[in-house]
């Protein structure tokens, strides 16, 4: 079966992750940029939600 198209455009792409790679089970985790912290975390509606 071929894989459905991404909706992002390929070259706009450098790095892809799944979300259970990232989390490993986790329901938020931390993400350091150029020194600030955010917060990014799976909802109880299994969404996603960054926040500084």
């Amino acid at each position: 079966m071929p894989t459905p198209p991404n909706p992002i455009a390929d070259d706009a792409i450098t790095h892809v992750l799944n979300s259970d790679e990232l989390f490993e089970g986790a329901h938020e985790i931390v993400i350091v940029h150029k020194g600030v912290s955010y917060r990014l975390r799976i909802t109880r509606q299994d969404k996603l939600i960054l926040t500084k």
